[in-house]
């Protein structure tokens, strides 16, 4: 019996109605797997994942593949968005057993113990690309089960040996010049002719692009005119949806042409946040624009009635995908006047033909810049007409679970185009999230990563960290004694579930999950920052505040235990130096004012402030217990303090003196 139909998650009920006796992960499953002895198929993906897709309608769907399934193994699907702790353990399983890189779907056999012996990721129906069938490997796997039990237990020795040493100490010494090395790596890697990192696939790779930009003063110049040429692409090519707005999960080519159509929370966050500070670096108004399209399609699209923001939406509509968002000459001619369809052929159809399956995906070339930018009125309205005509097509699923750690992500980028626009309207979004988490997902002091309907499972450290962050953002906004209760809570409970007090660094699940045969500790950038470099950066932060050395004894430990896996590639942990002041120091600025000016002045101070600065406004009188905002102190209506390194600066006691120096 398929064993999906009660499930909340979008990814399982896609997979419902299967032929495959799948089970969702739970003890019933592994307790059969050992009362009949057989091996455990375990097939992870997510709701928007199109080779996911594929697979199952080649495979899951088939009712000869499904009987050999349900003959042969226990079947379990897993929603790697509900359950990352999971994923990432069977993610290194399969690069250890196979010695390659992983992605959805991802398929694991493996013993009642929950320990792999085989792993991959797309299998086909028939043998083709290169890969075997599916039903070869599970003739294959099968007999394997059965008659290697010994191989087995070997290899699952050896795999739960690596395991364990993984998270063992392994004390390095870092460079002192590693920033500068990292820098000469990722600049290396930029594409000079198209930006980006690499060649394709080419993802927006966030963190590089803010460690560039945070260190915009010391880079080189063609570095700096690199970085400028990405965004620049990204925003104007298909990566980016120009009629809804938001950013595609990457680009299949090297120009950022054709996209994977899926969209994912969790790079339109930072993605806003990253052209955010490169209006700052840069004061293009084009980066600007994008980051406030993408926050509008978040608010429209994605955000829930009750405040929290859905995590994605599918690249498929109508089992295609990217029908939703592409367009024939027939419609093209029928939607658009005669002049209007001469222009978005000149602007946005690549060497005049179409770019996608014989159909034309949004995309303006390097050479069209000027006439897409010198033509804003036009091509509003020509996009204004397409958005309408798409409003009527059939869209892609948008799966609904509310993830705390995502919505933090696209908290941030909300408040940091309120910070530059002063704009309500995205301070409004932001709390109506935070809001959300703090009322459905906080829940008699534990917090929960997932909300269907109701809370479900327990909180991982990039959710603690993550909106431990958004509690300090906000107070650099707004002082909130309520919020700065909030941040002690979390941050003492993400050392209680998390902190490794024998190596230093926080695993990435909590300790109230026990279902795991190893408990990963990431330091790496991946697909977001690591939890790991967030807490550091917060503990280094509340340091410079309070002056409680135990603050930076957790931060430096915590770094001091990433030596070894930063070493092991520097460029992968962007985040994580870019939150330690000795590879990257931040200006702390803290602005004391009366009440009734403190609205003008954050419409003045932010939107002018550097990349690298921390900026507190707070009422002259509010007393904070932190003892480096409460000793600066406001004779007059105005004063503001701006410290680096730990020193501090005579107070500026005049609004356009404080401008001149942040300008500088």
């Amino acid at each position: 019996m398929n064993k999906l139909k009660n499930q909340r998650s979008s990814y399982l009920l896609q997979h419902a109605d299967n032929p495959v006796n799948w089970f969702p992960w739970c003890d019933e499953a592994f307790t059969l797997a050992k009362k009949e002895n057989k091996p455990i198929l375990l097939s992870i993906g997510y709701s928007a994942c199109h080779w996911c897709h594929v697979m199952a309608h080649e495979s899951f769907e088939d009712d000869s593949t499904a009987e050999m399934m349900n003959e042969k193994f226990i079947n379990i699907k897993l929603d790697k968005e509900e359950r990352p702790d999971l994923d990432k353990i069977y993610q290194m399983s399969q690069a250890i057993i196979t010695g390659k890189s992983g992605g959805w779907p991802l398929t694991v056999f493996m013993t009642a113990e929950k320990l792999p012996f085989f792993a991959g990721t797309y299998f086909p129906p028939v043998e083709k690309y290169g890969l075997p069938s599916f039903k070869a490997i599970l003739e294959r796997v099968s007999e394997f089960y059965e008659t290697k039990s010994h191989d087995i237990s070997a290899q699952n020795s050896q795999i739960q040996n690596i395991f364990k040493k993984l998270n063992e100490n392994k004390d390095q010494s870092i460079e002192e010049d590693i920033m500068s090395k990292v820098i000469e790596r990722l600049e290396t890697s930029l594409d000079k002719v198209h930006g980006g990192f690499g060649s394709a696939p080419k993802f927006p790779r966030c963190t590089n692009l803010n460690l560039f930009l945070l260190k915009n003063q010391t880079i080189s110049p063609e570095a700096k005119s690199l970085v400028e040429l990405t965004l620049d692409r990204m925003c104007l090519s298909g990566i980016y949806d120009h009629v809804d707005g938001g950013f595609f999960r990457y680009s299949v080519d090297e120009l950022w042409m054709i996209p994977h159509f899926e969209k994912m929370l969790y790079d339109n966050g930072p993605m806003v946040s990253v052209l955010c500070a490169g209006y700052k670096v840069f004061h293009k108004e084009l980066y600007l624009r994008k980051a406030i399209e993408t926050c509008d399609w978040a608010i429209e699209s994605m955000q829930s009635n009750a405040g929290g923001f859905f995590s994605t939406v599918d690249a498929d509509s109508e089992g295609i995908e990217g029908k939703y968002y592409v367009w024939t000459d027939e419609e093209l001619d029928e939607i658009l006047d005669q002049k209007e369809y001469s222009l978005f052929n000149d602007v946005f159809k690549p060497y005049g033909k179409p770019n996608f399956e014989n159909k034309c995906h949004l995309h303006v070339t390097t050479n069209k810049q000027n006439i897409f930018s010198g033509n804003k009125k036009e091509i509003d309205s020509i996009l204004n007409k397409l958005k309408v005509a798409r409003d009527k097509r059939i869209a892609p699923d948008t799966d609904r679970k509310i993830l705390t750690s995502w919505n933090c992500l696209m908290i941030k980028g909300m408040l940091d185009v309120y910070k530059i626009t002063n704009k309500e309207k995205y301070l409004d979004s932001a709390l109506q999230s935070y809001n959300f988490i703090k009322k459905h997902l906080w829940k008699n002091g534990d917090l929960y990563a997932c909300y269907h309907e109701s809370e479900e499972f327990f909180g991982y450290i990039d959710d603690y960290a993550f909106l431990s962050e958004v509690c300090l953002e906000l107070l650099k906004i707004r002082w909130d004694k309520d919020d700065y209760d909030f941040l002690n809570k979390l941050i003492q409970k993400s050392q209680d579930y998390f902190l490794d007090t024998e190596n230093g660094g926080f695993y990435f699940s909590s300790s109230q999950n026990t279902d795991l045969f190893h408990r990963p500790k990431v330091f790496t950038d991946e697909s977001m920052p690591s939890g790991n470099s967030i807490m550091i950066s917060i503990f280094y932060q509340l340091y410079e505040l309070t002056n409680d050395a135990e603050y930076k004894k957790l931060a430096d430990t915590s770094f001091k235990s990433a030596s070894s896996s930063i070493n092991q590639s520097y460029e992968s942990h962007c985040n994580i130096l870019c939150a330690n002041p000795d590879y990257h120091s931040r200006r702390l600025i803290i602005i004391k004012t009366v009440p009734e000016s403190i609205e003008e002045i954050r419409a003045m101070v932010l939107p002018r402030s550097k990349t690298n600065d921390d900026v507190f406004i707070l009422n002259k009188n509010t007393k904070t217990t932190l003892c480096n905002i409460d000793n600066k102190i406001s004779e007059s209506n105005f004063a503001a303090f701006i410290c680096q390194g730990f020193v501090c600066a005579e107070p500026i006691l005049n609004i356009n003196d404080l401008l001149k120096e942040i300008e500088k």
